[in-house]
């Protein structure tokens, strides 16, 4: 329940009409707003929340936030209305009011790549332990983290946001709103340059988590990323590190590599050592875990339950899940997104997975690049040459660089899905491993299906 002097408080806001004073939630979506809800209209690229006031009102005979300088006929509103500076902003703002309501630890953790897998790990073993709440798949942007936030029904012992971006700025936004008591960067790499425009625009981004955490807060530094190692020096911050080549306060070693089983590893620290197995495929998912653990540990789940944790956690949906067809090859469905590293992670784990058939890469572009697109793509193509992969099958306009890299007759290259689908059909042969990833906006999860 929401009192309406605690949503002024919050927004900073001004009652331009009063009808309700107390609400049963918070909403963004007029479809699905529910009886005495707050609206909150949210302004973006392509659309204006402000133009569902009056539906949003009629069913839910609640709220709603309005801009200041926005023109919409509020005096036959069936509700009360708050006029705001900034709708945006004040969704924020609401979440950060309710988030100082709870007595819980907030973990905000933010990356390049390995995110949402670091955070489902990490949501998993703290479940061994404390009641946990953590954001749903990959709900992470200025709308997503919030609503999150909102979201909470009781006041849980941990709550976990997983922060995303592609502009400047919305880092520094979701750490002030979420405060954190811990923060972790997974790794910072190439990735939303259109918005970020270089490698330094994406690190100077990724780190305000760390200047935003509370002062009395811990951050986990991956040690061996070195922009993240070599820039972030904070004395005044209790710092945890984690690695698999440094030295580290938490440190990760492959006992033995079980090919398609995964892996026995073992991590060690002050705390001792945690020894367990993973069926996680691939060193980027080593980093994952550990990164996790390193969290866990330092916040007081015992090493054991970490390594029940381990055990149990399977891949994420969509990433690097191998699936064994009927027709007797195996795909790694890795099609949730792509950027150059995550890329060259998936590429470096297929070459080193053992396969009766042939290794085949199915690849689609890689977007938001900016005018480093074609660089990066063609340094994929030097890459795979490299890699010793059989087969590559290439999609979309930017491999044609990749393509032309490559220079050889073990890759072909399309236009269309359609095409390519039929091209693999005749060419997959029983025992054969075939990888497909590319960005999102391919949806290469087609191609699985139609090989599956």
């Amino acid at each position: 329940m929401w009192r309406l002097e605690d949503v002024v408080k919050a927004v900073g806001g001004t009652v331009l009409k009063k009808e309700r004073e107390v609400f049963t939630g918070i909403s963004t979506d007029s479809r699905t707003i529910q009886s005495g809800e707050l609206f909150v209209p949210i302004l973006g690229k392509s659309f204006d929340g402000h133009a569902f006031i009056a539906g949003a009102l009629t069913r839910s005979r609640g709220g709603t936030l309005c801009r200041n300088d926005h023109p919409v006929p509020l005096a036959d509103a069936e509700g009360t209305v708050i006029l705001v500076e900034d709708t945006n902003q004040a969704l924020l703002d609401l979440a950060h009011f309710k988030r100082d309501s709870l007595s819980g630890r907030f973990i905000s953790i933010t990356g390049s790549n390995g995110k949402t897998t670091t955070k489902e790990i990490l949501a998993a073993m703290m479940k061994k332990r404390y009641r946990v709440h953590y954001n749903e798949k990959n709900l992470n942007n200025l709308i997503g983290v919030p609503m999150s936030i909102l979201a909470i029904t009781d006041d849980p012992d941990i709550c976990i946001l997983e922060l995303g971006t592609n502009m400047p700025g919305e880092i520094r936004k979701l750490a002030v709103t979420t405060n954190p008591d811990a923060s972790l960067v997974t790794n910072v790499n190439p990735s939303h340059l259109e918005g970020l425009l270089s490698l330094e625009g994406i690190l100077e981004e990724k780190l305000d988590l760390f200047r935003y955490t509370k002062k009395t807060g811990k951050i986990f530094v991956n040690a061996d990323d070195p922009g993240i190692a070599g820039r972030y020096r904070n004395p005044g911050r209790d710092t945890v590190t984690f690695a698999i080549d440094n030295d580290a306060d938490f440190h990760l070693t492959i006992d033995k590599d079980l090919g398609w089983e995964g892996a026995a590893i073992s991590i060690a620290s002050s705390a001792g050592t945690i020894k367990a197995q993973t069926t996680l495929l691939g060193r980027h998912n080593l980093y994952n875990i550990l990164a996790a653990a390193a969290i866990a540990s330092t916040i007081g789940v015992d090493g054991f339950l970490i390594a029940q944790a381990i055990a149990e956690f399977r891949s994420y949906d969509k990433r690097f899940q191998p699936v064994r067809t009927s027709k007797g090859y195996i795909l790694i469905d890795d099609t949730y997104n792509a950027n150059p590293s995550s890329m060259k992670w998936a590429i470096r784990t297929l070459a080193g997975l053992p396969a009766a058939g042939k290794k085949v890469a199915v690849l689609g572009g890689m977007k938001e690049l900016g005018d480093d697109s074609a660089r990066y793509h063609r340094e994929l193509g030097a890459y795979l040459k490299a890699a010793g992969i059989g087969l590559i099958v290439l999609l979309g306009e930017e491999t044609k660089e990749t393509f032309a890299e490559l220079g050889d007759t073990r890759a072909e290259h399309f236009d269309g899905k359609e095409s390519l689908i039929g091209y693999l059909a005749s060419h997959l042969d029983s025992g054969d491993t075939i990888l497909v990833k590319g960005s999102r906006a391919f949806k290469m999860e087609e191609i699985v299906e139609a090989l599956g």
